[in-house]
């Protein structure tokens, strides 16, 4: 079984009834007679929504994959099963696999997903066929949340054509803990990112699968949460909490239910810090996400992940040294709410280029500028202009920012190579001048829970050496013993705001 699950923001709204369905017609295929049973349609409901809390699911959904199987169970008049008949989804709908026929002796059918090709031939009703699945407790990954989700419709009228409407045949318990952030009239919710979450009903205890910052397992319908009986536990920013209802709850089929998980204590959303997302909205503002989010929301684009900040626009300051190296000027880069600093890209970028084997020639960009190699500037803007204006004049084929040299964000520059500096914060992390590994194991921690390009291995530089080369920062923060024009090792470009 290869379900897709899609899950958008939890927000704060109260929740409603959803209407949301997925329709997948199938309207290319030929049978060679029309007694050969075809779906014409699937469609899938959502999972209602109870008011046990006040955040819901925006656009919850189930979607089939190719080579996923349903099954329709045909029973007779006498209540016996005719056929348990697969049909399996593709490019061009649900095929019939065994060219299962329709005949008047059929009186009733059952559709049902995922398909079980084991079923018992006694198998002649629904809750017959919701007793061969097993509920389980680990729910941790996500096939082991998915072979839990059974979808099922009855066809008291059945003919040769069929239009499914599949239900949740069980109940969606999920957790989340959200927040809102709102930037120049713009209200964004966000989930928290929350860890060692369960629950126990009873004695027995659950884990649920985390799935787009939320936390969520399916249970059986009719399952009685009593306030007593019932505890969730889960942990947020290191304090452990735990939750019980105020009322005990009957749970019923295909409904969901949500269960808020409060993060006290919180930071101030505005303040900024390394890990944090660097995003546009759609209407091209800056939206800076703190680093507590365990997604981005709907109408935001990440873009980067924030790893250094530069607090102070005083003269003599660390932010006011960064505009004299690049020669830039406060008035190219306003800030965030005052503040600033360094992101780095998601993605990598190309290796340097070519000529692979000449430092002289790649030394040339640079001849005029005193500060090229010292490994303490945070100079990768300025040089990186330097290498970009030069590099065509001197027979040199620079293709290290090729994917994002037509890229422009708001409220930055654009993209550049880092210098050496500049990668001891982002590899080393806040104490820059020891050796470490704590910025990139907090950057990829955050690149993590966006699907963003982990960093690894000797990352370039553009800090030259002359008659050496480029220098390297390896992912231990050390620098690479070797000087020289980076071959496999790719860019990884950072921008400043």
């Amino acid at each position: 079984m290869k379900l897709k699950y899609l899950y958008g923001l939890i927000s704060l709204a109260v929740l409603f009834p959803s209407c949301n369905q997925e329709e997948f017609t199938n309207n290319a295929i030929d049978y060679d007679t029309n007694n050969v049973i075809k779906l014409s349609s699937v469609q899938l409901d959502d999972f209602e929504n109870n008011t046990l809390s006040r955040a819901t699911y925006e656009g919850y959904a189930t979607k089939f994959e190719y080579n996923d199987k349903l099954g329709l169970i045909l029973i007779d008049q006498d209540g016996k099963q005719l056929a348990n008949a697969p049909f399996t989804y593709s490019a061009v709908g649900w095929t019939n696999d065994n060219t299962t026929y329709y005949s008047s002796k059929i009186d009733k059918i059952i559709a049902y997903f995922p398909y079980n090709a084991q079923l018992s031939q006694n198998v002649v009703t629904l809750d017959a066929v919701k007793q061969t699945i097993e509920i389980a407790t680990d729910q941790s990954s996500l096939d082991k949340f998915k072979q839990t989700d059974l979808l099922a419709c009855e066809i008291e009228d059945p003919s040769p054509e069929l239009n499914l409407q599949l239900k949740h045949v069980f109940s969606l318990m999920e957790f989340s803990a959200t927040q809102q952030l709102e930037v120049e009239g713009e209200t964004f919710n966000y989930n928290i990112a929350m860890s060692n979450v369960s629950f126990s009903i009873g004695e027995t205890m659950y884990t649920p699968c985390n799935l787009n910052g939320g936390y969520v397992c399916m249970i059986k319908d009719n399952s009685s949460l009593q306030k007593d009986d019932f505890r969730y536990f889960y942990t947020i920013e290191g304090k452990s909490n735990v939750k019980t209802l105020t009322t005990d709850k009957t749970i019923t089929s295909g409904t969901k239910y949500t269960f808020p998980c409060p993060a006290a204590g919180m930071g101030e959303p505005n303040t900024l810090s390394a890990g944090d997302f660097y995003c546009t909205s759609t209407s091209d503002k800056v939206v800076i996400l703190p680093s507590i989010a365990a997604t981005i929301p709907e109408g935001l684009t990440c873009k980067g992940i924030v790893f250094h900040v530069m607090d102070s626009n005083d003269s003599g300051s660390e932010w006011d040294t960064f505009l004299t190296n690049n020669q830039l000027t406060e008035a190219d880069l306003p800030g965030y709410n005052g503040k600033h600093g360094l992101v780095v890209s998601l993605i990598n970028d190309n290796n340097y280029g070519t000529p692979t084997d000449n430092v002289n020639t790649w030394g040339t960009c640079f001849t005029d500028y005193a500060e090229s190699g010292n490994k303490d500037l945070s100079n990768g803007y300025k040089m990186t202009q330097l290498l970009t204006a030069n590099s065509s004049n001197n027979g040199i084929t620079f293709t290290g920012l090729n994917l994002h040299k037509d890229e422009i964000i708001v409220g930055t520059t654009s993209w550049y190579i880092p210098s050496f500096n500049e990668l001891k914060y982002l590899v080393r992390g806040k104490n820059s001048g020891t050796q470490s590994s704590e910025g990139l194991e907090s950057v990829n921690s955050q690149l993590s829970k966006i699907n963003g390009e982990e960093l690894s291995g000797s990352i370039p530089s553009i800090t030259f050496i002359s008659s050496q080369g480029f220098c390297l920062m390896q992912s231990d923060g050390q620098e690479n013993g070797w000087h020289g024009i980076p071959g496999s090792e790719k860019v990884r470009p950072i921008c400043a705001f």
